[in-house]
């Protein structure tokens, strides 16, 4: 499996305090069947220059990181450098973000505010898509607020990425079918932070979606997954809404 959403690098926002730490994350992410990670810190712009700082910062964490997977005796996932970018009103200048895409590819994942949307962010999704890059909105179902608004971000060429303990635990797994519903399920992710309060539950999720909705289903998710990491289209598929005695699975 592939984790699209991490904080996994260390010392770097809110996720690894250390490298050790790090190392149990990664280690623990292994023995799920994770064999790719996409390393997504924190990434809050109010200027063009800064970054280069957040590359430079994180750059800084990631060799950190590798040299101590070199000595250590278990066996990681592979990582891939990404970065979750706040979507901010300051945020006025484009010309250099492309720098923060996930290597090798033209993906970018993308945060929402929690407040209220503006019709600016949507401006600057699109202005995005425009410069050739392909914006993945990070934890879809936490934004179950702005759910009169979502329209507004089907009419754009967005993938949607799900938490995968938003797959197993309340309140969000009941908005799950119903996301799954308008096409606004695309690719899964831990979003792990630590190994404790937001470990990763990838393992579940995906058990949770074989059960629920359909090994067809999970399929779907890691084929996408797949095709993000080779630079490659993601299928957008709509699923049938699920019968009253399925939901009770949830």
């Amino acid at each position: 499996m592939i984790d699209f959403h991490s904080h996994v690098l260390p010392r770097i926002d809110d996720g690894a305090s250390s490298v050790e730490m790090s190392l149990n994350m990664l280690a623990d992410s292994y023995k799920q069947g994770i064999r790719t990670i996409v390393a997504t810190p924190h990434c809050y712009l109010m200027k063009d220059s800064n970054i280069d700082t957040f590359l430079n910062k994180r750059q800084a964490s990631y060799e950190s990181l590798l040299k101590a997977m070199e000595s250590d005796e278990r066996t990681f996932p592979q990582i891939r450098l990404g970065c979750e970018l706040r979507i901010m009103k300051e945020i006025n200048d484009m010309r250099a973000l492309d720098k923060l895409r996930i290597e090798g590819t033209d993906y970018i994942m993308v945060e929402m505010p929690f407040k209220e949307w503006d019709v600016n962010y949507y401006d600057f999704l699109y202005e995005m898509i425009l410069r050739g890059m392909r914006p993945i909105m990070a934890h879809i179902e936490r934004f179950w607020n702005h759910r009169k608004e979502f329209y507004n971000l089907y009419s754009l060429d967005l993938i949607y990425q799900v938490n995968a303990e938003s797959i197993v635990k309340s309140p969000y797994k009941r908005y799950i079918p119903k996301l799954f519903e308008e096409g606004a399920v695309n690719i899964l992710g831990s979003d792990m932070h630590n190994m404790t309060t937001r470990s990763s539950l990838m393992k579940k999720a995906a058990d949770t979606i074989v059960r629920v909705y359909g090994e067809d289903r999970l399929n779907y998710l890691m084929k996408n997954a797949e095709n993000i990491l080779g630079n490659k289209k993601v299928e957008g598929r709509k699923f049938p809404k699920m019968s009253f005695f399925k939901t009770l699975k949830i």
